[in-house]
């Protein structure tokens, strides 16, 4: 067997691909949606931005997945070994330092945006309140606005882990935890997905985040008899999910199923060793997406802020700054991975 070089290590190709994949769809449907950059560049290509600003969204579904997938192992090991608080608390250490540091970034980009030309979309000036809703990912159930676009995504993430840690630190058992999950999971799909009055809760998503849960379980060897009931509820749930056709088709519950069975399929895929030339790239992107996530809507403003100032009104020049903010956002990307998020990863409680 051919020895990994180091730096393929702990690296999927199909869980690289899907994260690099969705963070760059992700932008692309912000940069349709906010700012005279995005009225600009659908008068050149107007099919594909309807289409990124309409559809775009449904990318944050495959993170979703891919956090159940990447999280399970991690929350059964840390509960069996340090309770509930510790873990809990460790990724609330995890998430928020990077999290915090891209809000504050957008504080001053979107104070200097409104100085210049205020539009709706950046939001009222920030209130300490409003901030400290924020540092304790409780802002929209609290009541506040948002400062950022996909800071909803952190509040959820700690969520789902929170519930899920719960679940498993009272049954003690994969089987038992994902039999209960499932029952939740049904509850979504059938009712708590499909109204928006709980989308700033877990319960939400919790069914998509549990298929990502399901497909690891259902390739994990070391728990035989988990095996056979994932396989069970994984097709269940499809049923479910593509039955919905006869009524209405729910987008976002198919592409989520779809990621997650690809996943099932691919999803502990590894990196060949003759790949090490072009895979550094791939990691590279899928290491700063959560960076790059956080950070790109500051550019946005920026951006747009300085488009309003050299008075553009051309559909090409549009496209070009929308380059530049993609350019700049990564870049940001990488100085905010190398100097908060990697760092960041020391501070847990052992």
């Amino acid at each position: 067997m051919v020895q990994q070089p180091t730096n393929l290590k702990n690296h999927f190709f199909t869980i690289d691909l899907l994260k690099s994949i969705a963070v760059q769809i992700i932008i692309l449907h912000h940069l349709s949606n906010y700012g005279q950059i995005s009225y600009a560049a659908r008068e050149l290509w107007p099919a594909i931005f309807e289409w990124l600003g309409n559809y775009g969204r449904y990318a944050v579904e495959i993170f979703l997945v891919m956090g159940g997938y990447l999280a399970i192992k991690n929350i059964s090991t840390q509960v069996s070994t340090k309770g509930l608080i510790i873990p809990v608390f460790n990724r609330y250490l995890r998430l928020v330092p990077t999290y915090f540091t891209a809000l504050i970034f957008t504080i001053v980009c979107a104070t200097i945006a409104r100085s210049f030309n205020y539009e709706l979309y950046m939001g009222q000036p920030e209130t300490l309140w409003q901030v400290l809703s924020h540092l304790i990912l409780l802002q929209q159930i609290l009541g506040f606005e948002s400062i950022s676009l996909g800071v909803w995504y952190v509040a959820i993430d700690w969520q789902l882990y929170f519930f899920f840690a719960t679940i498993f630190f009272f049954l003690k058992s994969y089987k038992k935890s994902i039999f209960c999950l499932s029952i939740f999971m049904l509850s979504a799909f059938c009712y708590f997905s499909q109204e928006s009055a709980y989308e700033n809760y877990f319960i939400y998503f919790i069914g998509v985040y549990g298929l990502g849960m399901i497909a690891f379980l259902w390739n994990d060897d070391l728990h035989q008899s988990t095996k056979l009931l994932a396989k069970v509820l994984f097709i269940t749930f499809g049923v479910i999910i593509f039955s919905s056709i006869l009524f209405e088709l729910s987008i976002k519950n198919a592409l989520a199923y779809c990621v997650a069975a690809l996943l099932i399929w691919k999803g502990k895929l590894p990196y060949q060793a003759s790949s090490i030339h072009w895979a550094k790239y791939l990691i590279w992107i899928s290491q700063r997406s959560y960076c790059a996530f956080l950070i790109h809507f500051s550019f946005i403003l920026l951006g747009n802020t300085v488009y309003f100032l050299l008075g553009f009104n051309n559909p090409i020049v549009a496209i070009m700054m929308m380059a530049i903010i993609m350019i700049f956002s990564w870049v940001a990307a990488h100085l905010l991975y190398q100097r908060i998020e990697f760092p960041a990863r020391t501070f847990q409680i052992r």
